[in-house]
């Protein structure tokens, strides 16, 4: 017997996050829509009537690359830097970006996913190159230091934390801690630069960017869960725990128990540990789609881009892909040298023939994120800490824990003037132990309507700001059923990730998710190795 709605509620996070937070029942006054990706065209992968459909059209490409994200538009980025404009990207939706896409309100524009980026550690050369390009990185210091465009910095204060009724700076709970909390607390970070300080056999950090880079001397953590390595080492302050199981949420949608001690140790050193690093953080008020919006304006693919083109079948040994153009409603076949899958992994199995796929369907996992952006009348207030770009709830139930929020508007005062009032983001990550746990959060997220979801973000944000309904003007929610691949122990050098990545035929998979982290380097370098495959495969290496 299938699950009630009341019993999907009780045992989703989306449920506890509802029923643990303060209620103000007073209605908003603005109707809450969806925006951003389309869980439905998605879902015309399963559609016969597409198979059946005469083909309208015949073109060639020498490389065809699906999916207009980060990867894609990296990919594209590194053919022409190259030499090669024979190619095309094709986007399922009408807009590009994909986990990274934009979204804009009356007051401004926002992030509907992911929404920054640390500036690179300088052995990512290939990503300096890039971000050189786009105008970003504007030159060096005497000493090599990147200089960054300083309206892409992120303004002070970055963060800020609500405890015990009051905001403090910050994301540790530091307030009312003990003697023996403060000691684990600095133990973990004597923990952690004791780690920062060894190197391989070639000198290189431990921990690298991408992770298929880092040394091969501590890959057996990967085996570990983040949980189980505190523990090993005497880490049970609740303080402590919250801090590092945050990070795991907000890096890869998972808990402590769910994500790879390798992948949680990589998240505080493959860029260097935050009391010694001086890079800045960027970030654009409409997040990440920024830096793709920049990147797709530098490659300038004209007709090349094609929004609203489904890929639904690959013959990966003939280089044949039939795709349907969903604004025209006529259906393509293109024939290329070679196939740059920019689009999630997963779905690569549903358009190749039958048993060609030689990576199993549950090898990768992914979590569900429940996001939505508020324009508000006035901007958050709240006890102590003043408003920071990150505003980040402590709250010791972990089945009702969710993210907090981002102000979209932070950064007004650089580049354009200080208006009233303010745009915020709020992200929660979907999480459970299993597939089914997944399969279950996504059916509820994809399943429920707006206004239900809606009142679920209000409830969790009027936990720190009672009565923020009364300042809503507007309300967008944005749906993401495969936001994030989970690195849970074993993803990372279990082999899973060489079998994602390796070509089929003339196909190659190079999307955020076969790097084994989300990160948008990990989009990167996978794009660009899999562009270097295409370049070599089509003889203009």
């Amino acid at each position: 017997m299938g699950l009630s709605r009341r019993e999907l509620l009780r045992t989703s996070g989306l449920g506890a996050l509802a029923l643990g937070c303060n209620r103000d029942d007073k209605p908003s006054s603005a109707a809450p829509r969806f925006t951003g990706q389309s869980p439905e065209r998605g879902h015309l992968l399963r559609s016969a009537a597409l198979l059946d459909a005469p083909i309208d059209a015949h073109i060639r490409a020498g490389v065809v690359i699906v999916g207009g994200g980060a990867a894609g538009f990296s990919a594209a980025w590194r053919l022409q830097k190259l030499g090669l404009d024979d190619f095309i990207v094709l986007e399922l939706e009408p807009e590009i970006g994909g986990t990274a896409r934009s979204g804009v309100l009356p007051r401004s524009p926002h992030p509907m996913g992911a929404h920054y980026l640390p500036a690179p550690p300088r052995e990512c050369s290939e990503l300096l190159e890039l971000l050189t390009d786009l105008d970003l990185l504007v030159g060096y210091e005497h000493d090599g230091t990147p200089e960054y465009r300083s309206t892409a910095i992120c303004a002070a204060p970055e963060e800020r934390h609500f405890h015990a009724g009051t905001w403090h700076p910050g994301l540790y709970p530091s307030d009312g801690q003990t003697p023996a909390q403060e000691q684990q607390w600095e133990r973990f970070w004597d923990q952690l630069r004791e780690l920062d300080r060894v190197r391989d056999h070639d000198g290189e950090l431990l921990f690298r960017l991408p992770v298929r880079r880092s040394s091969a001397r501590l890959r057996g953590l990967d085996q570990l869960s983040m949980a189980a390595w505190l523990d090993e080492h005497g880490f049970d302050s609740w303080r402590l725990r919250w801090y590092v199981d945050y990070a795991c949420r907000d890096d890869y949608g998972c808990t402590l128990a769910q994500t790879s001690a390798f992948a949680g140790l990589h998240h505080f050193l493959a860029r260097g540990l935050e009391d010694t690093r001086e890079d800045p953080l960027l970030t654009w008020p409409g997040g990440n789609g920024e830096l793709i919006a920049s990147l797709r304006a530098r490659v300038d693919l004209g007709a090349r881009l094609k929004t609203d083109h489904i890929v639904y079948a690959i013959d990966p040994e003939r280089g044949q892909l039939r795709v349907r153009d969903l604004a025209s409603e006529r259906s393509i076949s293109i024939e290329a040298q070679a196939i740059l899958w920019a689009a999630p992994r997963f779905l690569l199995r549903h358009v190749l023939p039958r048993d060609r796929d030689p990576l199993s369907a549950d090898a990768l996992t992914y979590a569900p994120w429940l996001v939505a952006n508020l324009e508000l009348r006035e901007p958050p207030g709240g006890v102590g800490a003043t408003l920071a770009w990150d505003n980040v709830p402590i709250i010791e139930n972990p089945a009702a824990r969710n993210l907090g929020y981002v102000v979209a508007t932070h950064q007004e005062g650089r580049d354009r003037a200080i208006e009233g009032g303010a745009v915020i983001t709020y992200y929660q990550p979907l999480v459970a132990d299993d597939p089914a746990g997944l399969a279950q959060h996504r059916a509820h997220l994809l399943g429920s309507d707006a206004r239900g979801l809606s009142e679920q973000v209000l409830g969790a944000l009027e936990h720190m700001h009672p009565g923020i309904r009364r300042h809503l003007s507007a309300l967008h929610v944005h749906r993401w059923g495969h936001a994030m691949i989970r690195p849970v122990p074993g993803h990372l050098f279990g082999g899973a990730l060489e079998l994602a990545r390796a070509p089929i035929g003339c196909v190659r998979a190079c999307a955020t998710d076969v790097g084994g982290l989300p990160l948008f380097e990990e989009a990167f370098y996978a794009a660009i190795d899999a562009a270097d495959w295409a370049l070599d495969r089509i003889g203009r290496a």
